[in-house]
């Protein structure tokens, strides 16, 4: 058994004696972190502030997965209407962050371009 402090440096060892093995293939995961800039940033948390789960992705993994997967299926059918709300709820608050946040942003831009005039030297 592994010790907690130990745990994360052992994974990590084990991630890159597979990883030398050809066991995650060639190619590197696509990045889904936020990068700096016009292109990232904000527009990227719109595309993420809307939640929009594939039902195709409930599957189970198991050997015998047929029967799990049936029942996953039925309790999410079940629960369509719970799951909505929550969406729903969770996709309104998303939203209206992001918009505290873009004023946030417009406030900072003009501050900066308040502070930037006042440094100008004057005639």
């Amino acid at each position: 058994m592994t010790e907690p402090e130990r745990a994360l440096e052992q994974a990590r060892a084990t991630a890159a004696s597979m990883r030398a093995g050809g066991a995650y293939g060639d190619e590197e995961p696509e990045s889904t972190a936020l990068e700096p800039g016009p292109t990232g940033g904000v527009e990227r948390l719109l595309e993420w502030a809307l939640i929009e789960p594939d039902e195709r992705e409930v599957r189970s993994t198991r050997r015998l997965g047929a029967p799990v997967t049936w029942l996953k299926r039925g309790l999410l059918r079940l629960l369509a209407q719970y799951h909505a709300q929550l969406l729903a709820d969770q996709t309104r608050f998303n939203v209206h962050l992001l918009g505290h946040l873009r004023a946030l942003e417009r406030r900072v831009q003009e501050l900066e371009r308040i502070a930037g005039e006042d440094r100008e030297p004057r005639e």
